[in-house]
């Protein structure tokens, strides 16, 4: 996995202006580096942060009438966008509601009210948990919601979620939030993701809505490994880091956070992320400006490593991609897989090697167990 280093003028001007965007530090015009603004606004559209830099870019002297037209419908269309989402979401929360379950909100629409300008937020897709026990009652009811939207036609269980199409809005209703290869990685989160969505979620209020929420410390560690498994699985983005900078600061009081290490130290080690949340904490402060004191487990010994994923995130991993077909044979196409999985493995290993030992013992297990059972062809995925 060679290193790529950006244009440090780029990178610099952009965090600077993502720092502002989400207040951990101000921003001084004399501050800014030269860069050519439009390939900053590039690399924020890239990063899911467009809307954010766009503001704080607006706020800046222009000379570039394009480019402030283009901030200006970069905001706008973000605005109009989440507010649409919100309209979709609370049909499906008032329906989902009447029919006897609790809904809890996850990821985007449920972390824009950390920010100090929700509305800056990008939300991708409408993320809604309802748990193993009201995931085929629960698809049903948006269905029926929802006649005409494009669906899964089924909720298999072994899907994570079931998703459906509203208009522009894409709906993800959440059987499981995370899904680990590794059985005792899976039964440990499954008893997490029980606890926090199902026993303890918060209530908050937004506006005239209110919405169900995971209690913080779950929040934090959901938000991190969903980052992590997308970069592992394709690439991470700063909009992803810039949540839980946020989710950090708003638990920064002195009892929360020495309860948050805790809970994370223990978590992270069973899960053997630990080394991986120590690679996110160092970007998180170095970069998005939290305070070490607001940033459990923090450490700098791993700076060299930690630059370089930051340098991955912001150009985009490159993965290892399959030559040629898969063999038809059974066994030779579970060694062609195996191949894959310990090749890809190579490649995080340069980053985070411990995390990468635990996915070859995973994959190997993993690879036994399903030819073990017979399980040869798995259609979905």
């Amino acid at each position: 996995m060679p290193r790529i280093i950006m244009d440090l003028s780029i990178k610099d001007t952009y965090f600077a202006l993502l720092r502002a965007g989400i207040e951990t530090a101000q921003l001084a015009d004399n501050s800014l580096p030269s860069a050519q603004l439009t390939d900053v606004l590039a690399l924020a559209l890239r990063q899911g942060t467009g809307a954010l830099v766009a503001e704080q870019l607006l706020g800046l002297p222009l000379t570039d009438a394009e480019l402030k037209t283009q901030c200006k419908l970069i905001c706008m269309r973000g605005i109009s966008a989440q507010a649409e989402q919100r309209m979709v979401l609370r049909t499906a929360w008032t329906a989902l509601e009447a029919g006897g379950i609790k809904p809890v909100l996850l990821k985007g629409l449920s972390l824009a009210h950390y920010y100090p300008k929700p509305y800056l937020r990008h939300c991708g897709d409408v993320d809604i948990y309802v748990g193993k026990d009201n995931y085929h009652p629960g698809a049903k009811i948006l269905r029926e919601t929802f006649p005409d939207a494009p669906r899964f036609e089924t909720e298999e269980e072994y899907f994570k979620h079931y998703n459906l199409n509203v208009g522009a809005t894409a709906i993800e209703m959440h059987r499981v939030t995370k899904i680990f290869a590794h059985p005792a990685d899976d039964r440990l989160y499954d008893r997490l993701e029980r606890e926090a969505l199902q026993l303890n979620p918060l209530t908050y209020t937004d506006g005239e809505d209110t919405w169900r929420e995971a209690e913080p410390k779950f929040n934090v560690l959901f938000v991190f490994i969903h980052s992590w498994e997308h970069f592992v699985t394709e690439t991470a983005n700063m909009r992803q880091l810039c949540d839980l900078t946020l989710l950090l600061k708003a638990a920064s009081d002195g009892r929360q956070t020495a309860s948050l290490t805790d809970y994370l130290r223990t978590n992270l080690t069973k899960l053997h992320l630990l080394h991986a949340w120590q690679l996110y904490a160092y970007i998180l402060v170095k970069y998005l400006g939290l305070p070490q004191n607001c940033c459990p487990l923090y450490t700098d010994r791993c700076a060299e490593k930690a630059e370089a994923l930051l340098e991955h995130i912001l150009q985009g991993r490159v993965q290892v991609k399959p030559s040629g077909k898969a063999p038809k044979n059974v066994i030779l196409r579970k060694l062609y897989t195996l191949r894959l999985r310990i090749a890809d493995a190579r490649q995080i290993a340069q980053i985070e090697p411990h995390y990468a030992r635990h996915m070859v013992v995973t994959t190997v297990a993993q690879s036994w167990d399903r030819f073990i059972k017979g399980q040869n062809t798995r259609t979905w995925e």
